[in-house]
């Protein structure tokens, strides 16, 4: 989805401010933050993400999303969410699998996997 450079930083100004101005109020934000939400807004323009040199500045990823970093956490996680995907999923050879968890992880889009997943159930028939 492309949301375009110029609204993007628009709306990244207009919440920025708010913060900065509520109730009359300077409020301090650090830089390595701002850096990072502008390495989010130019992922929209080039789909890839750059993460900020020297960012002070570390989010926090929860748990679940850690354990979707590897094979097991990815099948757990498909397992639970598309039962019927995962019977064929299961039966894939493992460099399908790796491919499918790194599409995952670049997109974040379950439908298109399971996609995949069918479309590599029929060429490993072949």
């Amino acid at each position: 989805m492309y949301f375009g450079s110029i609204r993007m930083r628009i709306a990244l100004s207009c919440c920025l401010s708010t913060f900065r101005c509520q109730s009359g109020t300077a409020f301090g934000i650090d830089a390595g933050y701002i850096d990072a939400v502008e390495a989010d807004v130019a992922e929209f323009t080039t789909n890839e993400f750059n993460p900020p040199a020297d960012s002070s500045w570390l989010g926090s990823a929860d748990s679940e999303s850690t354990k979707l970093m590897d094979l097991n956490g990815f099948s757990d996680h498909l397992q639970n969410k598309s039962p019927g995907s995962y019977i064929f999923y299961k039966k894939l050879p493992g460099e399908y699998k790796e491919r499918l968890l790194k599409d995952y992880l670049a997109t974040g889009d379950l439908e298109r996997v399971k996609q995949d997943i069918f479309k590599y159930t029929r060429e490993v028939k072949r």
